[in-house]
Parts: structure tokens; C-alpha cells; sequence
């Protein structure tokens, strides 16, 4: 059982982005895998709770604690959502960019998401 982190900008939020995470995301699923998300009603957050909701599929929601961490708490729990996912499928800006160009370029929560993922070492990253 792998552990699937669906993350995105909140800027593509539209049924097209929905589809091609979508598409993704069923490209890599296999049976008993879970979904993990950070929880926003938006974007790759929302595409998340979509996809669980509609096919059944156990989902792992990290929102943040603003209580907690103030307004620090988005970026403490990206860094749960990376720790947490095996792999992750991101719903970025561009989607043309290759990954080091969306780290380079961008300083949303989606590319902190990545690169506190490739900081524990993991690379399997898919962007659409």
C-alpha cells in the first residue's frame, strides 16, 4: 500500500486540472493504496477529496493548526503531507515545467510541499 500525496495550486481549480490529476492519479493508484492531502478547498487539495469521495478510497487530511503555529501552520503541515507521501502527483502553475524549474521559479505552497519531499530523500514526483 503506497500513500499518494495530491497537492496543487489553488490557481487551477478547474474541471480541465481536475481531469489530468485525475488521470494521474488512476495511472498510478493500485487497489488498498490511500490518498493524503492538506486539506484546502481548492486546487490539488480539493481534487484529493474528490477523487476519495467518489471512488472510495481511504484519504489521510493533515489541515493546518493555526491555533498551534499561527500562520506558519500551512507550511508545518506541507511538511507532513511530504513526510507522509510515498508519491506525489502536483498540480503546479505551469504545467510544462520540468521539477527543477518549479522549484527554482515558484515559492507557493505546492513547491514547498515538493521540496520538503525531496529533502526526505523521495523523488517520485508527477506534474501535471
Amino acid at each position: 500500500m503506497k500513500k499518494i500525496g495530491v497537492i496543487g495550486t489553488r490557481k487551477r481549480n478547474g474541471a480541465k486540472s481536475f481531469e489530468l490529476v485525475k488521470n494521474k492519479f488512476f495511472e498510478i493508484y493500485e487497489e488498498g493504496d490511500m490518498i493524503v492531502s492538506g486539506g484546502c478547498s481548492t486546487g490539488g487539495d480539493r481534487f484529493a477529496n474528490e477523487i476519495a469521495k467518489k471512488n472510495g478510497i481511504p484519504i489521510l487530511i493533515f489541515y493546518p493548526d493555526y491555533k498551534k503555529y499561527g500562520q506558519g501552520a500551512t507550511f508545518v503541515r506541507n511538511g507532513h503531507v511530504a513526510a507522509t507521501s510515498d508519491v506525489i502527483v502536483a498540480c503546479v502553475v505551469d504545467p510544462e515545467d520540468e521539477l527543477e524549474e518549479v522549484l527554482k521559479r515558484k515559492k507557493g505552497g505546492t513547491e514547498d510541499t515538493l521540496r520538503k519531499y525531496i529533502k526526505y530523500g523521495k523523488t517520485e514526483v508527477y506534474l501535471v
